[in-house]
């Protein structure tokens, strides 16, 4: 649908000469009406080719102006602006935008940034009509907006009841903070409130409760493993020693696996769809992270399997990509019952791999490196009782690599009684260690 286009009207003169006007039709809401309805307003020049070249930027200005306000129902738009003889479209006094307008005009201004995926979009979307549209916070002023706005709304979305009779967990609440974050910076930046201060910067996120992550022991990562084989086991190894992300190694293609440097390039990953993203989580995310030798050993192992019949390197029985939603529940479930253990996510790879890597006494930097984050920052504050492990108590990796090397091809069913992965766990009781 167009918003603004033109049209051409025919009229004779006194002496009975036909001509032709350039005019304009466009689809707004004014004053007085109920709803948007077509205008058509002459520009006051002949309808020549010349005439229509030199009205062309005012067209297409009047259609996004259009379009951001919705045809003037989200904002304002000001028809005299191109036709100011006209007196029946003088400047009218339009409603105010609000907080739920902006975010409207926002959701339709991501449909045009190459940059923003489809499915970003529509989680964008689901989360304003879940949360932004139905609170008080949408019908706040946005010229008033100020961060005792944004912290009543947060107060009330962590009371909020869910279906099942529990809130919304801290994490959750925060991601959603994250999009309103970003729609109200953008505001500031176009200089929508008066504030030398963007609102959003006296808002912290909400303090998560039991941050501090809990990683697999080494001897707990060899009970897992020894209750799993072929491909099962092969992707565990790669995800607790490798600091992918579990999308970012089920995205792996062959080629970006190169055995000769010992390297694995983090270009892509597998989004919930099953599509491949080449974008990341950040910039910092395409990176190249170091091939342990278990690790080089398990995908050397998975050649065969896969290799020949997909691109991927964890591909299910028809060469397609594994899914992680599936790939967390219940084949990993089974493993950590099998293993004895209390239940983590999967995702507790990645943590396991650098509380391994700080206790072998790793440097920060390089860890970081290979997470993908941009600093140390975050490792000081969530790893930093493994990075402090003393010298002498340090975990020695190639015994930690040999345990793994030794560990029978066929699954066990369950737990079996493993030997010790690193002298200084000898005597320890497990349940200690994990409380410690």
């Amino acid at each position: 649908m167009r918003f603004a286009r033109f049209e051409s009207l025919n009229f004779l003169l006194l002496d009975e000469t036909r001509r032709k006007r350039l005019r304009v039709a466009f689809i707004w809401k004014g004053p007085d009406d109920a709803q948007p309805r077509r205008y058509r307003e002459s520009t006051g020049l002949d309808d020549t080719r010349e005439n229509r070249r030199i009205w062309r930027p005012k067209l297409a200005q009047m259609e996004r102006e259009l379009i951001l306000t919705n045809c003037g129902t989200a904002g304002t738009f000001d028809p005299s602006r191109w036709f100011p003889r006209v007196a029946s479209l003088a400047p009218a006094v339009t409603r105010v935008e609000t907080v739920g307008d902006f975010a409207r005009r926002y959701l339709e201004e991501l449909k045009g940034m190459p940059q923003v995926s489809e499915l970003t979009r529509a989680q964008y979307e689901v989360l304003f009509k879940k949360h932004i549209f139905p609170a008080k916070l949408a019908e706040v002023p946005l010229a008033e907006l100020d961060d005792g706005h944004i912290k009543i709304w947060l107060g009330e979305l962590l009371e909020r009841k869910l279906a099942s009779g529990k809130t919304l967990q801290a994490s959750t609440v925060n991601k959603i903070l994250a999009r309103v974050r970003t729609m109200v910076t953008v505001a500031w930046e176009r200089r929508a409130f008066p504030r030398a201060i963007n609102p959003m910067d006296l808002v912290e996120n909400v303090r998560m409760k039991g941050r501090e992550p809990n990683p697999f022991t080494p001897d707990e990562l060899l009970a897992i493993l020894s209750v799993c084989e072929g491909q099962q086991r092969a992707l565990y190894i790669t995800l607790a020693l490798t600091a992918l992300r579990p999308s970012e190694a089920l995205g792996l293609f062959r080629e970006h696996v190169d055995f000769k440097r010992g390297l694995i390039l983090v270009r892509q990953q597998l989004r919930d769809d099953g599509t491949v993203d080449e974008r990341l989580k950040t910039e910092r995310s395409r990176r190249e992270v170091k091939m342990f030798e278990p690790v080089r050993a398990a995908l050397s192992g998975l050649a065969p399997q896969n290799w020949l019949r997909s691109k991927f390197v964890f591909a299910n029985s028809r060469g397609g990509p594994l899914n992680e939603r599936t790939q967390g529940d219940h084949p990993w479930r089974r493993a950590i019952a099998r293993a004895g253990l209390e239940y983590r996510p999967l995702y507790m790879l990645r943590h396991t791999y650098t509380s391994l890597m700080l206790s072998a006494g790793k440097p920060a930097q390089w860890v970081a490196h290979q997470l993908g984050h941009v600093g140390i920052k975050k490792i000081d504050e969530v790893y930093g009782r493994w990075r402090n492990t003393p010298a002498d108590e340090r975990l020695e990796l190639e015994a930690l690599f040999q345990a793994i090397r030794m560990l029978p091809v066929r699954a066990a069913k369950s737990r079996p009684n493993l030997p010790k992965s690193s002298p200084s766990a000898e005597g320890e009781n497990p349940e200690a260690a994990e409380s410690a």
